[in-house]
């Protein structure tokens, strides 16, 4: 019985890679080739349409060559199995029959249903651009079940894929448009030609990653299995590859392995607040798992505080406190800046609640007096209770008159003061 082979890791583990891609070898020299021919066409303007040719010619390329396996050039050398030829300006007509479609839905029906069918034909274009690399066929690309084939084949990651090259898509404008102040006027057209390429190659080198990925599925010949080049790869994320085990148990039902999983992945490495965080939301979200969520947040919270996270701390401590309302750190140093952190991420109700009855559960502690003096702040600022702020700061005032608190109390009592009457005043 022969070995399965070896799975090939989910796009989304391989981000790095994708963008590296467009610095190294072949695709470095094409950017620059077209960045060359760009300078040359702010003198001979025609040239402009041969670049944007020229960079959606190579993507297909890109794509082709890594839906067939090809996903380290050094390998082989490729050879496109049907020549590519007019890949680009199948494109442009697949675009304007796009156009055409939107704009004659808006004619007939309306503007809201011109937008629902131009939303589709965005969703649809991965499959359609996939489709015309490895087929060359411009009827096949927009055939709606082969379109349907492919996106349902892939299924939910497929919606990933769009949401990513939708990002990507805008990528390159927001790049060159937060830093052309800084680009001089006769390097423009170069600069933002190399970056229109690279961004299109790492786009289409993504496309061509999922068509591999999934290529049983599709129903695509490739030409490097890839138990043919795992050693050539560079491997992949094992923090990603861990997650997506953990939740591949969850989508099958085996909760207390995908548990055991996420408290190995803590276990192997306590500081990658990832990880914990996985560990935290998936304690939450199962029955019965109380009290090893509020012994895991005691453990966690004061890293977070330690590693500056305090805004993480504050929603951590939230969930603790949604789950087990008596939820207390487990030392309680930790209190005050925890209530501290939760007041600067303007959630009020937890700091109250995290304050509640600190100074009778520590009688005698050092922090009281910063506690009081920060439970008079959340009823002054989040509960508009001046009257019980007040009696908070006297109470301060009179228990710990030396503390430095007590001053910044009788500062907030002389303010609460003078809007009280300043209030009396325009009434």
């Amino acid at each position: 019985m022969h070995p399965a082979p070896p799975r090939i890791p989910p796009y989304w583990t391989r981000f790095s890679s994708f963008f590296r891609y467009p610095l190294s070898g072949e695709p470095l020299l094409a950017c620059i080739g077209l960045a060359l021919l760009a300078t040359v066409a702010e003198l001979l303007p025609p040239l402009h349409l041969l670049v944007f040719i020229g960079t959606i010619r190579y993507g297909f390329l890109v794509l082709e060559r890594t839906a067939r396996g090809h996903l380290d050039d050094r390998l082989a050398l490729f050879e496109s199995q049907h020549g590519g030829k007019y890949l680009a300006w199948k494109q442009i007509a697949v675009i304007l029959i796009g156009v055409i479609l939107v704009a004659l839905t808006w004619a007939e029906f309306g503007r809201n249903p011109a937008m629902l069918v131009l939303v589709l034909l965005g969703l649809l274009w991965p499959a359609n651009t996939m489709v015309l690399a490895l087929t060359n066929e411009l009827g096949e690309s927009i055939n709606p079940a082969r379109l349907w084939q492919v996106a349902s084949g892939i299924g939910m990651p497929y919606l990933g894929l769009c949401g990513c090259l939708l990002l990507l898509s805008f990528g390159s404008e927001q790049l060159l448009a937060r830093t052309s102040h800084l680009i001089p006027a006769v390097l423009g057209a170069p600069i933002a030609a190399f970056v229109a390429a690279a961004f299109t190659i790492v786009m289409y080198r993504m496309m061509g990653y999922v068509v591999y990925e999934y290529h049983q599925v599709l129903d695509v010949d490739v030409q490097l299995g890839f138990e043919r080049q795992g050693d050539l790869l560079p491997p992949p994320d094992p923090r990603a590859a861990r997650a997506e085990r953990i939740a591949s148990l969850l989508r099958d039902g085996k909760s207390d392995e995908a548990l055991s999983e996420a408290r190995s992945a803590v276990s192997d490495a306590p500081h990658d607040h990832d990880a914990q965080l996985r560990l935290h939301r998936l304690l939450a979200a199962l029955p019965d798992q109380a009290q090893a969520l509020a012994r895991h947040g005691r453990e966690w919270l004061p890293a977070l505080l330690r590693a500056g996270r305090g805004a993480q701390a504050a929603e951590v401590l939230q969930t603790l406190l949604k789950h087990d309302a008596g939820f207390t750190p487990g030392n309680a140093a930790d209190v005050l800046p925890l209530a501290t952190a939760a007041f600067d991420a303007r959630r009020f109700d937890t700091t109250a609640q995290l304050l509640r009855g600190f100074d009778q559960r520590h009688p005698g502690h050092r922090d009281t007096p910063a506690i009081y003096l920060l439970g008079a702040r959340v009823l002054i600022e989040h509960r508009r209770d001046d009257a019980q702020a007040e009696r908070v700061l006297s109470v301060l005032q009179s228990r710990f008159p030396d503390h430095p608190a007590a001053a910044e109390a009788a500062r907030l009592q002389t303010l609460i003061a003078r809007l009280r009457a300043a209030g009396a005043a325009s009434n």
